[in-house]
């Protein structure tokens, strides 16, 4: 790590015991978050077998991270911390994080497309100009509005200054612009597709984006009676599982969850993550 100053091995021995030096003493706002954060998930992968390829992953993840500069690891132990903390969340905070990798992925789309340089070393264009604190001037830009997670982490890169006048660069760069780009970016059936393979998943053991207990309790709270029982799978609606992979849950997961895509769309409706188009009709 620091380009080959540090073992990855003491960059997180120090990152467990004060937090990313870059941004100050443990105290600051920055380290508040990544500080717990860490330890969190360092308590949890001590809780796993060396080679659980869970630990390994997320290990492996950290370690990558330790390669770039701290902006980026703070990014990465949020974004882990979140993954495995968002089981505790509601159905409706566990959708809104379901959202983020898609608009932290059209957002760098959009730095791919807008500043073409941005993946080159130290060595061949500064760092404000470079893809990890140009999404930092992003975040800080339309976070809020965006709903993009890591705001504090984005507001303390210590090249801000530099990267928003970098942006400026980019003369049609306005807000509402922005917004309307990147939500253009994003995909509702891909969306549609990756919650329907996370519930729908038949393996016990599955990291969750939403957790199945509260798919039941969300729809006895926010639909009728009878709309609560078409999260489960039910025979006589076949037809509407046909074409899902898979198309009906397993023996042993026949009393959990199990959505076809109409019943997620109407959930997702009600709950306002989406809203219906209505088709004009044109007089005759």
């Amino acid at each position: 790590g620091e380009r080959g100053k540090q073992k990855v091995t003491n960059m997180l021995s120090a990152c467990f015991a004060q937090g990313l030096w870059t941004f100050g003493p443990a105290t600051t706002p920055v380290n508040q978050e990544v500080l717990p954060a860490f330890q969190f998930i360092i308590s949890e992968m001590a809780k796993l077998e060396a080679l659980n390829p869970k630990r390994v992953g997320i290990i492996t993840t950290l370690a990558h991270a330790c390669e770039d500069c701290q902006q980026v690891q703070a990014r990465e132990i949020l974004r882990i911390f979140g993954d495995l903390t968002a089981q505790n969340e509601t159905f409706d905070e566990q959708l809104k994080y379901s959202l983020q990798r898609q608009k932290e992925a059209a957002l760098n789309r959009f730095i791919s497309e807008h500043h073409q340089n941005c993946d080159l070393d130290h060595t061949q264009v500064q760092p404000h100009q470079q893809r990890a604190h140009l999404f930092s001037g992003y975040v800080n830009f339309i976070g809020p509005d965006f709903g993009l997670d890591g705001l504090e982490a984005a507001n303390s890169d210590r090249y801000l200054q530099q990267v928003k006048h970098e942006l400026k660069k980019l003369r049609s760069l306005t807000k509402p612009w922005l917004l309307a780009s990147l939500k253009q970016e994003m995909s509702v059936a891909e969306w549609l597709q990756t919650l329907l393979a996370d519930i729908n998943n038949q393996n016990p053991a599955a990291d969750r984006l939403i957790n199945p207990n509260c798919i039941f309790k969300w729809v006895q709270a926010n639909l009728s009676n009878e709309a609560a029982h078409l999260v489960f799978y039910d025979e006589d609606r076949a037809e509407e599982f046909k074409g899902q992979d898979p198309e009906q849950p397993s023996v042993e997961n026949r009393y959990q969850p199990f959505l076809s895509r109409r019943v997620l769309v109407e959930m997702l409706v009600k709950a306002r993550f989406l809203e219906e188009k209505r088709s004009s009709s044109s007089g005759s």
